[in-house]
């Protein structure tokens, strides 16, 4: 499934503005940035389609302008790999971006996605829908929404030891995403949060973003009919893949061992895995 990463959106750029991140468009289309420091900047490049070699010598000019150090690129599966090498990047340096994922096709009929999911995620999903939860929506989100929505993720993050970014980071992803930008909430029959996610649309498709679960959550269903209800949504919304963002990797066992429980959720909903390629870098001394 071709889906440009959300990461080479416009919408990405102005939000990564908030931490001094400064994009540039190379010839392709793809999105370089860069953050400036005292005596020097560096620079990254994530998931863009397929860099070329022209994109790459036009980065080689943007590096020597803003005294860049380091650089790195993060490359989609479509990438020639070649090119990086012929250019000095070397395959090292740890992950920024999850390495892999599943996309789901959305372009499915229902009945297909219903079949795709596992036996027990249907029977979650059933059992959930028997004890009267409930799937609430949020399409743009207002500030007390996300904050509601933020402390369940926050909650769950410093149970697990996860790392979860600021209230503020989440507020600047939704301001800048707008009207693909969404909330999805589970409730109990009683009206007690069970689960919250987030997702950011871009050009067809949606990214699972975060997700957080509460106690009452941990032992109910509900998490599941909530992702089941999400698959529905957007595809009524007309995306197209709908991209689960991160699952364990065991080409790197020990940076993604923590990650297997929530794999194993997601891996039930059906789809595609995809592995993208590990990290390249660079570094140059412009200074001397």
């Amino acid at each position: 499934m071709d889906c440009v990463d959300i990461r080479q959106s416009d919408h990405w750029s102005n939000y990564l503005k908030m931490y001094g991140w400064t994009s540039h468009k190379l010839p392709s289309g793809a999105i370089l940035r860069t953050a400036k420091f005292p005596f020097f900047s560096v620079a990254k490049i994530q998931r863009a389609y397929c860099l070329t070699v022209d994109d790459l010598k036009e980065a080689e000019h943007i590096f020597k302008i803003h005294r860049v150090l380091y650089s790195k690129v993060s490359p989609s599966v479509d990438q020639d790999l070649h090119i990086l090498v012929s250019f000095g990047y070397k395959r090292r340096g740890g992950i920024d971006l999850p390495p892999r994922t599943v996309f789901i096709n959305l372009q499915q009929d229902e009945d297909t996605l219903w079949r795709n999911l596992t036996k027990d995620c249907r029977y979650c999903i059933n059992r959930s829908c028997r004890e009267g939860d409930r799937v609430e929506m949020v399409q743009d989100p207002n500030g007390k929404i996300v904050e509601k929505y933020y402390k369940v993720v926050n909650d769950r993050s410093q149970k697990t030891r996860f790392y979860t970014p600021s209230l503020l980071d989440h507020l600047e992803k939704v301001k800048c995403f707008g009207k693909e930008s969404f909330i999805c909430t589970a409730y109990s029959e009683d009206g007690r949060v069970l689960g919250a996610k987030m997702f950011l649309g871009f050009n067809g498709c949606v990214w699972y973003m975060y997700s957080g679960i509460t106690k009452p959550g941990e032992k109910s269903c509900g998490n599941y009919q909530l992702m089941w209800e999400c698959l529905k949504y957007f595809k009524q919304r007309g995306y197209n893949t709908l991209d689960m963002e991160g699952l364990s990797d065991n080409r790197l066992k020990r940076q993604t061992k923590r990650w297997k429980n929530y794999s194993d959720y997601k891996m039930q909903f059906g789809g595609n895995i995809v592995d993208y390629p590990l990290p390249y870098e660079k570094y140059r001394f412009p200074l001397l």
